[in-house]
């Protein structure tokens, strides 16, 4: 497994990895693995979560000042929001194994503006969500933000729970579909997870 999805070959004990399998049985040293994948088009409201080994959520926030604090509302989705409005993204993301190389794609809204809008580096932070079993700790990686969407990239993905967070202005009025987000090992692709379709995004 470890083989598989990580870069094992850079810790001198894979040298007995190896031989244990090679002395394994005959069954062990025939398996072969086939790997299919396949594409298909539906409309955004009709995707359901999937994956294998992983699975991904987006959480959107709604940051308003109330009595001088700073409070976050959870969006639900069909709620009207105003240009200028301070959106929170959370992308929480559970792994089942630690895996090397993996990548998250966060689709956006054309009328959500990153806060920081600036490539570089992104992660190693700890901070506690109010939802129980969930933490914001966030591994080490490279933020790409691109025009329609932001792009995450981990040279060593934890597993278990992690949370990707990044912030938005609203910029534009109308109505807007948010595509769904995808996290993918890229060493393994078979590994992976999409989201769920949301609630379209509207602002005045």
């Amino acid at each position: 497994v470890q083989k598989e999805t990580q870069k094992w070959n850079e810790d001198a004990s894979f040298v007995d990895a190896i031989s244990t399998v090679l002395d394994g049985s005959e069954e062990i040293l025939g398996t072969r693995i086939i790997t299919l994948s396949g594409k298909f088009t539906k409309p955004f409201e009709e995707i359901k979560a999937a994956g294998n080994g992983f699975t991904v959520e987006r959480v959107l926030y709604l940051e308003k000042n109330s009595a001088g604090k700073v409070i976050r509302e959870v969006l639900e989705g069909g709620e009207e929001l105003a240009v200028g409005d301070k959106i929170i993204a959370e992308y929480r993301i559970w792994n089942e194994e630690n895996r090397s190389f993996v990548r998250i794609k966060a689709p956006r809204t054309a009328s959500l503006r990153p806060v920081n809008q600036i490539s570089g580096h992104y992660g190693w932070w700890l901070r506690p969500l109010p939802v129980a079993g969930w933490h914001t700790f966030s591994p080490h990686g490279y933020r790409s933000v691109l025009e329609d969407r932001t792009e995450y990239w981990f040279d060593s993905y934890p597993e278990e729970k992690t949370t990707v967070t990044e912030e938005f202005f609203v910029t534009q009025a109308g109505t807007f579909r948010m595509p769904v987000m995808e996290i993918e090992s890229l060493y393994a692709p078979h590994y992976r997870a999409n989201g769920s379709g949301q609630d379209p995004v509207v602002s005045k």
